[in-house]
């Protein structure tokens, strides 16, 4: 068997990515299978070398061990090249993770995962993403609204860090917001709705466990597009915590409905894809049915 490239980000998590990637190294091999670093600089480095390795027919599959974001990264490695990508959960969000009921903070339990996937992988739909910067590949969900108006002043916090650095930010945003007003086209059908968030997913959870789509399925070739039409700012404020259990769908305002491929412009809003920000609307999304295959059971 060719070698397995692993994917680190010592930086993920306030850096227990590093010890957890060490880990993951030393599980491989004691496992007898031969490992290669795929690690570098940047995200694009990365990619790169794991090309490089590609081209020279020197991998077998690909493990990522970070956050969402890692993974995504291991995502567009994996689906151009059709090789098997396994997942290491070590960031702060975990939701690809999560859908493949891969334990958190256990590494050792998903190199078991992973090694358990060599033998039968598990094929999975992803979703071809493409903005003015942009054409990849995620597994996950995507959204430009309030939520990744929020995301961006997260990341500008220097207080405080981890999950509680979105709470703080949505708190600062909130009284400045107004509703949005979307353009969409899904499979065909145009509709305009004026509402506080909209977003696509792959996945169940998104931004560290909300289960924003609780009936998505990862292996039915569609999409879930989600709404929140406008309400007011209290109102946002009660659904929001609703969303951690999936209550929010009881609200007449929340709306979800399948599609295979949409596009969502709005005023040029950020929008996020994985726990990343990656550009702003307009985007469009279109599934590709199993087009994956993950190294999980």
């Amino acid at each position: 068997m060719k070698p397995i490239g692993v994917l680190v980000n010592p930086k993920a998590n306030r850096g227990r990515g590093a010890d957890v990637g060490r880990e993951v190294f030393e599980s491989l091999r004691a496992k007898g299978l031969r490992v290669l670093d795929l690690s570098a600089g940047s995200a694009a480095e990365a990619k790169s070398k794991a090309q490089g390795l590609i081209d020279n027919q020197e991998l077998s599959a690909v493990v990522a061990v970070g956050g969402d974001g890692t993974a995504q990264l291991g995502v567009n490695i994996c689906v151009p090249n059709q090789l098997p990508l396994g997942l290491v959960p070590a960031g702060s969000g975990n939701d690809q993770a999560r859908e493949l009921n891969i334990e958190l903070g256990n590494p050792q339990a998903a190199v078991d995962n992973i090694v358990v996937g060599l033998e039968n992988p598990r094929r999975v739909d992803v979703m071809r993403v493409r903005n003015a910067d942009r054409d990849f590949w995620s597994l996950g969900s995507i959204s430009a609204g309030f939520d990744a108006i929020c995301a961006k002043r997260a990341n500008s916090l220097k207080w405080p860090k981890g999950p509680n650095s979105y709470k703080a930010a949505l708190f600062l945003e909130l009284p400045s917001f107004k509703p949005i007003e979307y353009q969409l086209e899904a499979d065909g059908v145009k509709r305009s709705v004026r509402a506080m968030l909209c977003g696509v997913a792959n996945v169940k959870n998104f931004g560290g466990g909300m289960r924003i789509s609780p009936q998505s399925d990862i292996t039915d070739g569609e999409l879930e597009v989600f709404i929140l039409h406008e309400v007011s700012r209290a109102k946002l404020l009660q659904i929001f915590p609703k969303v951690y259990s999936g209550e929010h769908l009881r609200y007449p305002e929340v709306e979800i409905f399948k599609a295979k491929s949409i596009s969502i412009s709005n005023a040029g809003f950020p929008m996020t894809c994985d726990g990343e920000l990656t550009g702003a609307a307009p985007f469009s999304v279109e599934v590709h049915p199993l087009a994956l295959a993950m190294l999980s059971a």
